[in-house]
């Protein structure tokens, strides 16, 4: 047993095997649904900046979660790569409209009204597509070791697509979710 993948924490990275291949589906699409809404609720974080490094680490958290899930192997390092891979290959241009939604925040009022309106949206769309695109690779028995973004280029346009639409309908919920102003 002293050769089992390991995790960061040392912990094994054997899947469980008591779940069957559609439990684990089920599974996984819960994961990331509730990792789709917590990137919504930092979209809601008015300060430029911080909405996008609490979505980042909560979406490291989602690879972690469906690596354990699978069976896989996770390290943070790996992770912020394959995470930075699949960013570089939609063209830059999903995460320039990230960026400029986060520096609108800077704008007193108007600005940070329009970033806090259209961000969780957009943070979730990307949360929900880099979710589906790794359940994919994962239920192919992919690694982060293998993932090939370049693979996965026209499934991770799809799901950005569908996410948009997922999203939009769980606004309602994480607007209720989040913490009302005094």
């Amino acid at each position: 047993m002293l050769d089992q993948p390991k995790n960061d924490d040392g912990k094994s990275a054997i899947a469980d095997p008591a779940l069957s291949p559609e439990a684990r589906q089920v599974r996984a699409h819960e994961i990331i649904r509730d990792h789709v809404l917590i990137s919504m609720a930092a979209g809601l974080i008015p300060a430029p900046g911080i909405d996008l490094g609490a979505a980042l680490a909560n979406q490291l958290a989602l690879l972690a979660r469906l690596t354990k899930l699978y069976g896989v192997p996770y390290s943070e390092n790996l992770g912020k790569s394959v995470v930075g891979s699949l960013m570089a290959s939609s063209g830059g241009t999903f995460a320039g409209g990230a960026l400029s939604l986060t520096l609108v925040k800077f704008v007193p009022f108007i600005g940070t009204a329009c970033g806090v309106i259209a961000m969780p949206t957009v943070l979730g769309a990307y949360t929900y597509a880099l979710g589906k695109v790794f359940e994919a690779h994962f239920e192919d028995n992919g690694t982060l070791l293998t993932f090939n973004a370049d693979r996965y280029r026209d499934l991770w346009h799809k799901m950005l697509k569908r996410g948009k639409t997922e999203a939009a309908s769980m606004k309602d919920q994480v607007a209720t979710a989040a913490p009302k102003a005094s």
